[in-house]
């Protein structure tokens, strides 16, 4: 649900937010709030538990915010900002495409978290005053606890473990030393999985030995929430392991060859007998106009179940298919080749080289095995 739009980032709220919130103000409630040093009645303890959460999210939307404005301010996208029953998640548009400016977003949500604990713990310190009453003691109060909440705030996303800020600065440390993103993602994963399982044993000892049967479930919930998410990023970047060694081999080893291309008004029957036939496995470009508006092969053509009588009076342009298509050189990497072919709305790559088109690259073609071998380990992009 969508609550509105702070530096034209839109802000949202998922309905787990809900349930973290009365979670939360029941947890700060039944704890009778120590640090306020007026006696409360039960319904006060209610409201201000329920300030005190209300000034956590707003703490975390800070935190968010942080992630979302420095990545902003290093040239990427933010689609939005979600909060959700622990914490929030910052939607950038675009993969970061240096070490640094991941460690750098990464790391402005902590930092901002640290320093609002900072400020709000001092103003309470500075201020304090064991004779205050009435709403001097509750604002007090309130001080202590949103800096608390945000010191243990930014210490919790610290932990070196995926998905949190921690794993995030951990991946994009050995990002930069080892030039391996999918190594990096792969360990900080695995980082975050060993402090899952470590969460898990702690809740078990916590509710066994200290009969403490809050806190373990706690660390429990926790756990639950970084497990699967860290698991996730493990798997997905050891999907993309195998696509690192593309990095390096030029487009060249994969396209498909064009014999020519074909004019839009060219007889369909003519295209089929003096073209077509002869490639019978190659999309061929079809031209309107000097633009490629489509391509057709055999298997366009004969799909059609013409009769040689019915295919007379037709032109290429009443079989060919429409296609999107984008430009690239034949000495790109296929890696850069992956990346336009996964945008919305592209079907097929048209390879120019000094300025004649030598061949096309589809989906299809990058499951082709290259035909050049070399190892391109060593020309990784992704260094600092």
């Amino acid at each position: 649900m969508r609550i509105g739009k702070l530096f034209d980032i839109p802000i949202r709220v998922h309905w787990s937010w809900l349930i973290g919130f009365v979670l939360i103000t029941m947890l700060i409630a039944s704890g009778g709030l120590p640090f306020i040093s007026i006696r409360l009645t039960p319904a006060q303890e209610w409201v201000v538990a329920g300030t005190v959460t209300i000034c956590l999210f707003l703490s975390v939307l800070a935190h968010e915010l942080a992630h979302s404005l420095t990545a902003k301010r290093l040239g990427y996208s933010v689609m939005s900002i979600t909060l959700m029953i622990f914490g929030g998640v910052s939607l950038i548009g675009e993969s970061r495409s240096r070490a640094f400016h991941d460690f750098l977003i990464a790391a402005a949500g902590p930092v901002m978290s640290l320093a609002i604990g900072i400020v709000a713990s001092l103003l309470y310190f500075v201020y304090r005053d064991s004779l205050a009453t009435g709403t001097t003691a509750l604002l007090q109060g309130i001080l202590f606890y949103v800096g608390l909440q945000n010191i243990a705030l930014a210490v919790f996303n610290m932990l070196p473990g995926l998905p949190l800020d921690g794993g995030r600065v951990l991946q994009s440390v050995l990002w930069g030393a080892t030039g391996n993103r999918s190594f990096s993602t792969r360990v900080a994963g695995r980082a975050g999985q060993v402090l899952a399982i470590g969460m898990i044993a702690a809740g078990i000892v916590l509710i066994i030995r200290s009969n403490d049967l809050t806190s373990g479930l706690w660390f429990f919930i926790i756990a639950m929430f970084i497990l699967p998410a860290s698991t996730a990023e493990t798997r997905r970047a050891s999907r993309n392991r195998g696509r690192e060694r593309e990095v390096g081999i030029p487009v060249r080893e994969v396209m498909s060859g064009v014999p020519t291309a074909l004019n839009a008004s060219t007889p369909l029957d003519a295209a089929v007998r003096n073209v077509i036939s002869l490639h019978p496995m190659t999309p061929i470009p079809v031209v309107d106009g000097g633009r490629i508006t489509g391509v057709i092969s055999l298997q366009d053509v004969t799909s059609l179940g013409l009769s040689q009588n019915q295919g007379i009076g037709l032109t290429v342009a009443d079989v060919a298919r429409q296609v999107s298509t984008y430009v690239i050189d034949p000495d790109s990497d296929l890696s850069l080749a992956r990346q336009l072919l996964a945008r919305r709305g592209i079907d097929m790559l048209l390879v120019f080289e000094n300025e004649r088109l030598s061949g096309t690259v589809s989906p299809s073609d990058l499951e082709r095995e290259p035909r050049w071998t070399g190892d391109a380990g060593s020309t990784g992009p992704n260094r600092i």
